[in-house]
């Protein structure tokens, strides 16, 4: 009776004790996108990505909302873009992103252990980095099978885009190409009239293109290109050549021309200067689509999260 007696005391005096308190850590849910979440241990990592941790909280308070706040944004495109890639049917195998990561090893001559220590040093887990590297790939899947699927270039912008910045060409020119007889070749005799130039004149009225009946026929040597000749400056042509050049329509094949070096067949593809209303070259159209391509295409990435906003919930946690 009396031992137990002692050994209630001393339970009693060991309760009695302060006892250090236990850290609790939480990964508390920050955002709900549709039926994903994303949790604070992700944005801590996003941040982690591209700010030193010690850096970023010596920073004034409105720097780091304004950094942390961008990051969950793109936070929520990734999942809305997961989102939508699913229900699409788009999505980036194991294998894809082995493969993505063995070409950054190969190109940075580093292994998987030291690429494993160097994000380490930064606070950061292979398999933190591998997830990265699948949604990356995901988004520019997407990017390609859809966004650029619906890029769409009218005729009319490139001349609205040409107009607005002054870019139509004042200087006179002309794009054609030709099927070209010189004068000491078998089928120059007769001239016009020789055989070659019926098939040429027969098969053209069948529709055949004009470029492919140019690699067929002429002894020229852009033969190979389909007879196409280039842009030239008014006054560098033959006087023959340049008198039927700017007289004909666009697309138009000529009849047989009689120059001093042959004969020739020609079609103009393109004409610029102010003799032809909001004209431009080949390469300032084709110049002007790839910037009007890529400024659409920056808008429809910039603005791809709010669109995805319209059809799945979103839900910021403060």
């Amino acid at each position: 009776m009396k031992k137990n007696l002692i050994l209630l005391a001393l339970i009693l005096c060991l309760n009695l004790i302060p006892r250090p308190a236990i850290a609790i850590i939480t990964n508390r849910v920050v955002a709900i996108v549709g039926n994903k979440i994303i949790t604070e241990m992700d944005l801590r990592y996003a941040i982690k990505v591209e700010h030193n941790l010690d850096d970023f909280r010596h920073l004034p308070q409105n720097e780091q909302d304004a950094i942390t706040s961008k990051k969950l944004d793109g936070l929520i495109d990734d999942q809305l873009i997961a989102l939508k890639a699913a229900s699409l049917g788009i999505n980036v195998s194991d294998e894809n992103v082995d493969a993505t990561i063995e070409r950054v090893l190969t190109q940075n001559n580093m292994t998987q252990e030291t690429l494993g220590q160097a994000l380490a040093a930064q606070g950061l887990t292979f398999t933190s980095y591998r997830n990265k590297i699948a949604t990356d790939l995901l988004k520019a899947r997407f990017v390609s099978k859809v966004v650029k699927a619906n890029i769409i270039i009218t005729n009319q912008e490139i001349l609205d885009y040409a107009k607005e910045n002054g870019l139509f060409d004042q200087e006179v020119s002309v794009t054609l190409a030709q099927i070209f007889i010189p004068n000491d070749s078998p089928n120059a005799a007769d001239g016009k009239k020789n055989e070659l130039w019926k098939k040429v004149r027969e098969r053209l009225k069948n529709e055949e293109n004009f470029y492919a009946l140019a690699s067929e026929f002429s002894e020229g040597p852009a033969a190979q290109k389909g007879g196409r000749l280039g842009t030239f400056k008014k006054g560098n042509l033959l006087q023959e050549i340049e008198d039927v050049a700017y007289d004909i329509s666009l697309g138009e094949t000529s009849d047989v021309i009689k120059s001093s070096l042959g004969y020739h067949m020609i079609t103009v593809s393109n004409r610029t200067g102010p003799e032809e209303e909001n004209s431009l070259t080949p390469d300032a159209e084709a110049e002007i689509k790839t910037t009007l391509y890529n400024n659409k295409l920056e808008h429809s990435i910039k603005n791809l999260g709010q669109d995805l906003r319209q059809e799945y919930n979103v839900r910021i946690i403060q």
